[in-house]
């Protein structure tokens, strides 16, 4: 485990987030897990940051609505002449209008682009016809794709709407085929064994974070034992997940390895044991025989009652 005293606070999750994700060793990584299954097809240094306000006037005929909007992160992809706007919207909480406004996001950034084409074109007075002027673009113009990945980092799953149908009553039978619907690309931290990274500090934020969520003690202590972590990644994962003794995971303690789990499964006893709920004290007292120690100790925390329950459940798995 990593050994180290340092700790820095970060305040808000979104923040310290968006400081992690814009770097484009992690950005490329995300995306490429994603999107190619893992295949390394985004280079970081093919990777150009890009103006996160994608606001923009909507206007039909005298009816004009300014829409102020700012995106999370947004780069661009150069894969050789060309390029692909990328975009990364970060969500704590499940958004019930997340299509919507992922839509929106996306729709302003494609206005933006026609609106560059038709400030050029009037610039160098260069449109090709009368209906290119009524448009602003030219025949031959063409706008770049955007691909928006919802990044959703909270403790429970996403129970809001995937595609814009979900938030729609019912569509006529007739009228389905009509309808253009809308689908986010929802990545969610709880899923980390689905996606494989290849940047250690995007894996390490996963795979910790999910761990605790989890409350999976265990697999959090055999994997991370002898692993160094990075004081950056201990502190975002504290700060998104609330766990605020994840450093004693990480930092010796004066009396040895077997007082830091203790410090670490106490932190999770009083988080758990707190609510009340008798499979929580359950699940904190497994771990603890898991995790090497013994009856007596157990039994300064918990009854006699609490411990055999425990014991029971655990040689039944």
């Amino acid at each position: 485990m990593r050994r180290n005293n340092s700790r820095k606070k970060i305040d808000k999750p979104d923040t310290a987030m968006k400081t992690f994700w814009r770097n484009n060793e992690r950005f490329a990584d995300l995306f490429n897990a994603v999107a190619f299954n893992g295949r390394q097809v985004i280079n970081p240094d093919e990777l150009t940051e890009m103006d996160t306000d994608v606001s923009g006037i909507i206007q039909f005929n005298d009816y004009n609505e300014s829409l102020v909007r700012t995106r999370d992160i947004i780069k661009k992809f150069y894969n050789g002449i060309e390029f692909t706007i990328l975009g990364l919207e970060l969500q704590t909480n499940p958004h019930y209008a997340m299509p919507v406004r992922a839509l929106l996001y996306d729709g302003l950034g494609y206005l933006k682009e026609c609106n560059e084409f038709r400030n050029m074109h009037k610039a160098e007075n260069d449109f090709d016809s009368d209906k290119s002027f009524l448009s602003g673009m030219n025949r031959s113009d063409k706008i770049h794709p955007i691909i928006t990945l919802i990044f959703y980092y909270g403790e429970s799953p996403w129970d809001g709407p995937i595609r814009l149908s979900d938030m729609m009553t019912d569509i006529p039978e007739e009228l389905r085929p009509f309808f253009s619907d809308y689908k986010i690309n929802l990545v969610q931290i709880l899923d980390s064994g689905r996606y494989q990274f290849y940047n250690e500090d995007v894996r390490d934020v996963f795979d910790i974070t999910q761990k605790i969520y989890t409350k999976n003690l265990t697999a959090l202590s055999k994997e991370y034992s002898n692993k160094y972590v990075d004081n950056e990644i201990i502190n975002l994962v504290t700060t998104i997940t609330g766990f605020s003794k994840l450093s004693d995971i990480f930092n010796e303690s004066d009396d040895g390895g077997e007082a830091t789990v203790w410090k670490c499964v106490e932190e999770m006893e009083n988080e758990w044991v707190q609510k009340g709920e008798q499979k929580e004290r359950q699940t904190a007292i497994i771990t603890m025989i898991e995790l090497g120690l013994t009856k007596e100790q157990i039994l300064t925390k918990y009854s006699e009652e609490d411990y055999s329950k425990a014991e029971e459940a655990l040689n039944n798995r």
